[in-house]
């Protein structure tokens, strides 16, 4: 067949055997047919499970992280406790791979070239049972433990003492997040009866911004006279006597500048 007839009716593209016998297609016996094969590709496309209609936004909720709950949930189910820290009459279990992700100076207790992976018992010189539970609660949390949290320990501890041990925890313990996170808080709660003993721990922890506020507040003329009467005062006379060099330099500047 003529290959240009392929838009004639389908019924007259048929020919009959006899008049294909007697037609000039065939020769010797033989057909030569000519054809034009068309060949379509199909690609691939990688869809998602989730199917979408068009015009139709789906909106997944994914929960957040969980993660630091299901630590501090670890540390209150009591599971897996591995290490014992005897501070005081008191004594706190935890894990050591946690307290060793956190700080450096766990890490090197328990993993370093002169530590001990199978110590069980660590005795804590020096150190208060409310602050070490707080600085637990820190390491398995992230954040800064509430003072009810540490009722079972010391009912009269204030959120200013706590910051303030916790603050000498953290420098201790190489707990820089920590430190500035008392640090930062200490700056909010100052008084005329606190601000002594916090500037006292600024100058001991190298806290230089808590260390400024401080004086800045203690030299105020309405402030001055209630510090030197307050308890606080005396121990940082007895402690860290220098501070009182600042005193002075910090008042002189207050009164050029006025």
């Amino acid at each position: 067949m003529d290959e240009n007839q392929t838009d004639i009716p389908w019924r007259e593209k048929y020919m009959k055997r006899s008049e294909l016998e007697t037609s000039c297609y065939l020769k010797d016996d033989c057909l030569s047919i000519h054809c034009t094969v068309e060949v379509v590709l199909q690609a691939r496309v990688e869809t998602t499970q989730t199917s979408v209609e068009e015009g139709k936004h789906y909106v997944i909720p994914v929960p957040p992280l969980d993660m630091i709950q299901n630590i501090k949930g670890l540390l209150e189910s009591k599971i897996g406790f591995d290490v014992k820290f005897q501070v005081g009459n008191e004594s706190f279990r935890a894990h050591k791979l946690i307290l060793a992700a956190r700080s450096s100076v766990f890490r090197a207790m328990f993993f370093g070239s002169v530590g001990n992976p199978d110590m069980e018992t660590v005795t804590i010189e020096e150190f208060d049972p409310f602050a070490f539970k707080a600085m637990l609660l820190f390491l398995y949390s992230d954040e800064l433990p509430e003072t009810h949290e540490l009722s079972d320990l010391d009912s009269l501890c204030t959120s200013t003492a706590l910051m303030q041990h916790l603050l000498a925890a953290a420098h201790r313990f190489d707990l820089a997040r920590l430190k500035l996170m008392c640090e930062a808080k200490l700056c909010e709660e100052i008084t005329t009866d606190t601000v002594a003993t916090t500037l006292t721990l600024a100058e001991q922890h190298q806290c230089l911004q808590l260390k400024t506020v401080c004086l800045n507040f203690t030299t105020k003329p309405e402030n001055f006279g209630e510090v030197m009467k307050s308890d606080g005062f005396a121990y940082l006379e007895k402690s860290c006597p220098s501070l009182l060099i600042d005193f002075l330099k910090t008042c002189s500047v207050d009164e050029s500048v006025a």
